[in-house]
């Protein structure tokens, strides 16, 4: 049974996988025939971009794969031989169970390391070199996340120049503000990869009051390149779940709503167990099909897993605006496709 799940599993993966890439690709292929970066760097953002779409597709072809192996036991008569016999049923189709499992574990170790690498390095070079709308961008009024408990605040950020306009650089620790460097205006240093500072005060708030040093122009430790510091929305897939996590505290710092990384976190726990779920479905379905051609379980396939991403969308999106809370916006569509899978299977007495 095992061996029969794990050739169209294989197969499904791949198939699903390349579909979904090419359909992204047509939707960008606009931007990527004006785009004036190197054909290697269009590739390289193209090709980074599989291993997202392999692991969003796993359980589509854990499936199709479920499908095949159950109507394939059908079809060979082995399932009604099994019955005559007075086997237990399901001694051959726990071992499916056990197959989506292993698979949601090595999807979870995925999800946690090459994924998210793979996918933040392909939409950096989509933004700064396929398709960089920071050339033309300025930035009024902004915080930014200098790093290392750091912030900066500045009237205009111009990241084309490398230059911000009245910025103000703050340190915090335990206590609040340590140290900041309020300054006319700010360069960055292409070779000393810092940020220069120019007329303005430096501040230390000590335990004995506050000290100015005025200054003409300053090298400060600040070396967060202007690209790094654009900011571009980070999402929840260019992050492992630590780091989700981490970035969730870091917005509501900055004033935001974490709700949005809270449902991710959730999300990506509950996401691999999706390939359990969905093979459990797709047991009573299999069976209640029977003797349907592989074209049918093809479409069948797509059309639950449409279904439970639509489910899981529409989780998401609660989860995002409030109405739900993030744990459960994260495993609404597993709730809801596993009791259909649990009330099919003890009907039909599986």
């Amino acid at each position: 049974m095992v061996g029969r799940f794990l050739k169209p599993f294989v197969f499904g993966l791949g198939l699903f996988a390349v579909l979904i890439f090419l359909g992204d690709t047509f939707d960008k292929m606009n931007y990527i025939v004006k785009s004036k970066a190197p054909l290697g760097i269009i590739l390289e953002c193209l090709w980074l971009g599989v291993p997202y779409w392999a692991v969003r597709v796993i359980p589509m072809a854990t499936l199709l794969a479920t499908l095949t192996a159950m109507s394939g036991f059908v079809q060979s008569g082995e399932w009604l031989a099994t019955q005559a016999c007075g086997l237990e049923t399901k001694r051959f189709w726990m071992p499916l169970l056990g197959a989506s499992l292993v698979i949601a574990a090595l999807a979870f170790a995925a999800q946690e390391t090459i994924m998210p690498a793979a996918w933040a390095r392909s939409q950096r070079l989509w933004h700064e070199r396929v398709h960089p709308q920071w050339e033309w961008t300025k930035y009024p009024g902004i915080a930014l996340d200098a790093g290392e408990g750091r912030f900066v605040q500045t009237w205009l950020f111009i990241p084309l120049e490398g230059r911000m306009n009245r910025p103000t650089l703050e340190t915090l620790g335990d206590e609040g503000v340590t140290s900041q460097i309020d300054a006319k205006y700010a360069l960055w240093d292409a070779a000393q990869k810092r940020w220069v500072f120019h007329d303005g005060v430096e501040r230390d708030f000590g335990a004995q009051g506050v000290t100015e040093r005025r200054f003409k122009d300053l090298t400060s430790t600040f070396d967060v390149p202007p690209m790094d510091l654009i900011p571009r929305p980070v999402s929840p897939d260019e992050l492992t779940l630590r780091q989700v996590l981490s970035y969730s505290k870091r917005v509501g710092r900055f004033g935001g709503s974490p709700r949005e990384y809270l449902v991710a976190a959730w999300t990506k726990i509950a996401y691999p167990f999706a390939n359990l779920v969905i093979c459990a479905l797709g047991i009573p379905i299999a069976l209640r099909l029977r003797k349907s051609s592989r074209v049918v379980s093809f479409c069948g396939a797509l059309a639950i897993s449409f279904a439970y991403l639509w489910c899981m969308e529409v989780g998401r999106a609660m989860g995002v605006a409030g109405t739900l809370p993030a744990w459960a916006a994260a495993w609404s569509a597993n709730a809801l496709f596993g009791a259909t899978a649990f009330v099919l299977i003890e009907r039909w007495d599986l």
